[in-house]
């Protein structure tokens, strides 16, 4: 049976009424970027302890720490962003290693070893000009890890260089580190217009790491893709989750929901999307 976690965060910034929502939807696992309207590598140590403190208080377990290593500019290049969830904008290559051994730090204190990075801010459809710079970041990345006794999963992040899960795999061979894995997000391969499930799976799925769920569909007036609630869109999960299973994927699947219903809030959309993954899991 496939273990699932929810965002904290994807509920509301206040903590306690998260983990009470969490709690009544009967899930062990949770997964946390900001709290309070802050990242957590932008919190100190002290509030980040009491953190995790209120998590494990609950009988909670955290599988990975949702760090936004990367979530960056490459060189200065493209838009800044000042989003919680991205944390501050820190454009040095130097200022983004030092954020592992942060959450290298958060990871202690969460009882895991799996940090979240990613592959910067999306410079464009074909990433082979930024290649070279992507990959040398990345394997100082590893080094880095190595040295924290930490995994780097990578997300195929859509708005990020490696969206793909044959990009994202290409480049984690090219590294070719096992301190540094792929964070697999179907939806985000959906939305550079991957066939998440089989293709991306199937090219990716002796480098994953972790697991992330969402769902998408296109829009069928635009015809780009959009967030939907889990299982209502058109991303194969049931085969994805089935294919996780069979091949023996021993970590959490954490559900990460980026939709909001109409006339709702983010908690609304949560608990739609809870609703869905669950149908799911019964028949799998």
């Amino acid at each position: 049976m496939l273990q699932t976690a929810v965002f904290v965060d994807d509920i509301s910034q206040d903590l306690d009424h998260s983990l009470d929502v969490v709690q009544e939807l009967g899930v062990d696992w949770v997964e946390i970027r900001s709290a309070w309207g802050k990242n957590l590598v932008d919190q100190d140590d002290e509030l980040v302890g009491e953190i995790a403190g209120r998590i494990h208080d609950r009988g909670l377990r955290v599988p990975s720490v949702s760090a936004p290593i990367f979530k960056s500019r490459l060189q200065g290049q493209g838009e800044a962003s000042t989003h919680m969830f991205h944390a501050r904008e820190r454009d040095a290559l130097q200022e983004q290693l030092a954020l592992i051994g942060k959450a290298a730090r958060i990871a202690r204190l969460f009882n895991t070893n799996l940090v979240r990075c990613f592959s910067f801010w999306r410079l464009g459809d074909d990433p082979s000009p930024y290649w070279t710079d992507i990959r040398d970041a990345l394997m100082q990345a590893a080094s880095m890890a190595t040295r924290e006794k930490v995994v780097l999963v990578m997300e195929n992040d859509f708005e990020c260089n490696l969206g793909s899960g044959i990009l994202a795999a290409r480049m984690l061979e090219d590294v070719d580190s096992p301190c540094l894995r792929l964070l697999w997000d179907p939806g985000n391969a959906f939305f550079v217009g991957e066939t998440a499930y089989p293709d991306g799976y199937q090219r990716s799925k002796h480098l994953i790491g972790h697991v992330h769920v969402k769902d998408a569909a296109l829009d069928p007036q635009t015809g780009q893709p959009r967030w939907v609630a889990l299982g209502s869109g058109q991303i194969d999960l049931m085969g994805q989750l089935r294919a996780l299973q069979a091949d023996g994927y021993a970590g959490v699947v954490s559900m990460e929901n980026h939709f909001t219903p109409q006339g709702g809030d983010q908690e609304a959309g949560v608990r739609q999307s809870f609703a869905g993954l669950q149908r799911l899991l019964d028949e799998v």
